[in-house]
């Protein structure tokens, strides 16, 4: 295979067919420098045409840019040996979204969905040496409205005329991000020349496994331009094996079974490791190599586990025959603007996931399909990917053209992601059923417009193309109401969005819960970055278009009433809003992890954020952590100790997601903030593999007679001398608690290769004591901790900054 990338330096300017360009912005009408991979808003800030769209209000500016026609041009060089192949393509990996494309003056192709790669046969379009590309974007506001007009208008959540178009559904506006409908070349762009033949959608299919060997199918589709005799080599490498065989290619697909023995099996984060193997695949005729692949794969397997139980049936993911307790987040574009998002963005916070103990993330369906080093870094990582297709909130076109546009777009998704063992789930939609049958109580999921594609196309495709791991519905759904608790998965949204405060998790008994949240401020140094002094205030207009929901602000200021005192400074409103969320997180999944398996898994929205915005993720987009953060690393922990208050007391549970029983020590006390002990209990306790089970009831006269507002339940779990977790009940709200001053001090250390620890001690408690270091972004192994009374904490990290600055730059922070 020969290649001409055509990525890098292009030219780009509107085609203003309306009359909605500002004066201000006729000069884009003239040509402009682009870069591709791009999108026109950010060609448009890199020739400082637009402002900052994150920045203040600057978004509303902008609101031109979609309804215009944006054409891109570049002038390339093709040697006649290129031409000389049987074969050339213009492969472009991603086009967003109606685009027509035209070599030296003749149209190409036209294109319509931003999702998938577009191939086209162009060698009669080129010549020897200079060679013209043109792409003109149509606006995709204007098409989808054109189309609402013509076929009717669907029941959408937002802007109801993006669901006719195969669109990242947020550019469209969000209740977390901004309205910025994109148009460009969003990925790689190229030209291909083939000799004889080429190799297409190779995919390795995992038969059986065993601890002997495991049998897998390798296939994968064959084009020949020429009638030469042709051959397969196959290589396969891994921990456990080294092969490599040939085959005569008789047909236009090859397939054929590997024994591999003794394998190496991939499993989820906690659970053990992730070895990966690959095959290499080269296409040969009469020795020569005509076209080569190179597909990494694992060993693993996976069921849907949906059994009839007291409570309903379950919903269990079973990896390697293991039930696996599924612990993460939603996932959604790292960026409003995704060809600018590096590589390096995607290993921080899938890093930062698995880090917190995370085994699973949700690629929720009104973003992207993901980039591949997304995939590739989840599969490293062991986080298993619960993988919507991009739908979201509402009914889809049930016309012919727009079910043929799905079934050609799942075909090609399909393909290109079933070789990545992370992917466990297929799942065909983001809450299009659940918000249909809220509507129309009396109907049923069948009756939404376009539910055959979600009922019928979906699985059909996912079953002929895989067949390696289960499809569901949508997310939420299951048998009766989509989003009921009894069976199925579940999306809890009467808390938070409903009004309802973080208590009210403890009435939810769901199976699977994909979807739960409460909001917070970002990082003040992420806001800094938006905002004018002027604006940092909880009710500025700025800070107010900085969160998306309806009534966003009202709602973090009505939870933090409820929970905290109300703050003065913003600085302190950010600190607090953050220990909300916090504590609203914890609250859910201690719940939820003390019924294992009756609930099986806990994803929260979300992990991240696609700008600098109040909302419900735990790393903002400066991809700095909030303090839900630092609290995930500990509720999510595979060992954890938790109270649980009933009419009878509070007990004390212990969950082990390990999968050997674990023996230790828990101890329980009665503490006041002044380092008065009242009580303690040292309890031995032996749990099962992959349990949870309460150690102990905490009886009411225990702490009936003590004041409140002054002590605390205090639970620690030790196993082999080393404390692996702990926990603290508080009688009252912090707003009530009536915390001592104290006298906190802390020493910094250097250790080697910029690695320093804070050593922080206290003479009375201390309450989630913020670390925070001025003008410098360091990631820290814990923050927002408490301290016991008498206690110290040791905190590491890595900085480039030396000691002496590190000294002025960090400062402590606590409740007061």
């Amino acid at each position: 295979m020969k290649t001409i990338n055509l990525d890098g330096t292009w030219k780009f300017k509107a085609i203003n067919r309306t009359t909605t360009l500002p004066k201000s912005y006729r000069r884009v009408a003239h040509w402009m420098e682009a870069s591709v991979p791009g999108t026109v808003h950010t060609d448009l800030l890199a020739n400082r045409v637009i402002r900052d769209p994150f920045y203040r209000m600057n978004e509303l500016e902008v609101q031109w840019v979609d309804s215009q026609q944006w054409v891109y041009r570049k002038d390339f060089d093709v040697p006649s040996s290129f031409l000389e192949e049987d074969m050339v393509y213009l492969a472009a990996e991603g086009l967003d979204t109606y685009a027509r494309t035209t070599l030296n003056g003749t149209m190409v192709a036209t294109t319509a969905n931003m999702f998938v790669p577009h191939e086209f046969e162009v060698r009669k379009y080129l010549r020897k040496g200079r060679n013209r590309i043109e792409i003109l974007f149509d606006s995709p506001s204007e098409r989808s409205k054109a189309l609402e007009r013509r076929y009717g208008r669907l029941e959408v959540s937002s802007e109801s005329h993006r669901v006719y178009v195969r669109k990242a559904q947020y550019s469209f506006g969000w209740d977390w991000g901004p309205r910025l409908t994109t148009s460009g070349i969003w990925k790689n762009i190229s030209l291909r020349a083939f000799r004889h033949g080429r190799l297409e959608n190779p995919f390795v299919k995992v038969l059986s496994v065993s601890n002997t060997q495991a049998v897998i199918e390798v296939s994968v589709d064959v084009q020949r331009y020429k009638g030469v005799p042709m051959s397969l080599h196959t290589f396969i490498a891994g921990d456990s094996c080294s092969m490599e065989h040939e085959l005569r290619v008789k047909s236009s697909r090859v397939t054929f079974k590997v024994h591999i023995p003794r394998p190496q099996l991939w499993w989820p984060n906690g659970y053990g490791e992730q070895p990966m193997y690959k095959v290499v695949l080269t296409l040969l005729s009469a020795g020569e190599e005509l076209h080569q692949l190179e597909v990494p794969f694992a060993i693993r397997t996976v069921k849907l586990l949906q059994r009839k139980d007291k409570e309903g049936k379950s919903f269990i993911l079973e990896i390697n025959g293991t039930k696996i307790y599924c612990k993460g987040a939603d996932w959604i574009p790292c960026d409003s603007f995704i060809p600018r998002i590096p590589d390096s963005t995607y290993e921080t916070l899938l890093r930062m996931a698995k880090d917190a103990h995370m085994n699973m993330l949700r690629v929720w369906g009104g973003g992207i399909y993901e980039q591949d080093v997304f995939y590739g870094t989840c599969d490293r990582l062991g986080l298993m990917v619960w993988q919507d297709f991009m739908y979201a909130c509402g009914e889809y076109p049930a016309r012919q053209w727009f079910l043929k546009q799905a079934k050609e777009e799942a075909q090609k998704i399909v393909k290109r992601l079933r070789n990545h063992p992370s992917i466990v789930l297929w799942c065909g939609n983001n809450e299009c059923e659940w918000l249909y049958c809220t509507a129309h109580p009396d109907e049923t999921p069948d009756d939404m417009t376009g539910a055959e594609i979600f009922r019928d196309i979906l699985p059909s495709i996912c079953k002929q193309h895989d067949g390696t791991r289960p499809y569901w519905r949508s997310s939420p759904f299951g048998s009766g109401f989509p989003n009921a608790e009894f069976n199925g998965n579940h999306h809890q949204w009467n808390v938070w969005s409903y009004w309802k405060d973080y208590t009210e998790y403890a009435k939810c008994n769901a199976r699977f819960v994909t979807e739960f949240g409460f909001q917070a401020p970002p990082d003040r140094k992420t806001l800094q970055s938006v905002t004018l002094q002027e604006d940092r205030r909880p009710q500025s207009p700025v800070m107010e278009h900085h969160n998306k929901q309806v009534e966003g602000t009202e709602r973090l200021i009505r939870f933090l009433a409820a929970h905290h005192r109300l703050a003065e400074r913003f600085n302190d409103f950010l600190y607090t809003c953050q220990l909300v969320q916090a504590e609203a997180l914890k609250f859910a999944v201690e719940h939820w992890r003390r019924r294992k398996f009756k609930t099986a898994g806990s994803l929260f929205w979300q992990l991240n954020d696609c700008w600098p915005v109040s909302s419900w993720s735990v790393v903002d987009a400066g991809l700095r952590p909030k303090a839900a953060y630092y609290f995930a690393k500990k509720f999510f922990a595979p060992l954890l100790v938790s109270f649980k208050q009933t009419e009878k007391g509070i007990g004390v549970w212990i969950t082990n997601d390990f999968l050997e029983s674990v023996h230790g020590v828990a101890r329980i006390s009665l503490n006041s903030f002044r380092r008065k002990n009242i009580w303690s209990r040292n309890l031995r306790t032996s749990l099962s593999p992959n349990r949870s089970k309460r150690v102990y009831e905490v009886q009411p006269e225990a702490y009936s007679d003590i004041d409140h507002s002054t002590h605390y339940l205090f639970a620690q779990l030790w196993v082999d001398g080393h404390l692996v977790s702990e926990n603290r009940f508080f009688f009252l709200e912090p707003k009530h608690l009536q915390l001592p001053e104290a006298d906190v001090r802390s020493r910094l250390m250097r250790l080697r290769d910029h690695n320093y620890v804070l050593s922080i001690r206290a003479n009375t408690f201390v309450k989630n004591v913020q670390i925070v270091i001025d003008g410098a972004d360091v990631l820290l192994d814990d923050n927002y901790f408490d301290i016991e009374p008498g206690g110290s904490k040791q905190v590491r990290f890595n900085s480039v900054l030396t000691l002496r600055e590190l000294k002025k730059r960090i400062r402590l922070n606590c409740l007061r």
